[in-house]
């Protein structure tokens, strides 16, 4: 897997996974990673579970 370029992950935050996939070439199944690592990274997911905070 190749390193995504800043105008991919630009692109990743505007268009849908399909549009990002037809645009870069890569698969659709690799766009979606990539959006999940870039939200998890994103949003402390990683380090913060709401689902898991205790009362």
């Amino acid at each position: 897997m190749k390193v995504w370029s800043i105008e991919e992950l630009s692109a990743l935050m505007r268009y849908t996974n399909a549009e990002v996939a037809e645009i870069t070439g890569r698969s659709i199944e690799e766009v979606g990673d990539k959006r999940q690592q870039v939200n998890i990274e994103r949003c402390a997911w990683d380090k913060y579970d709401p689902d898991r905070e205790d009362s």
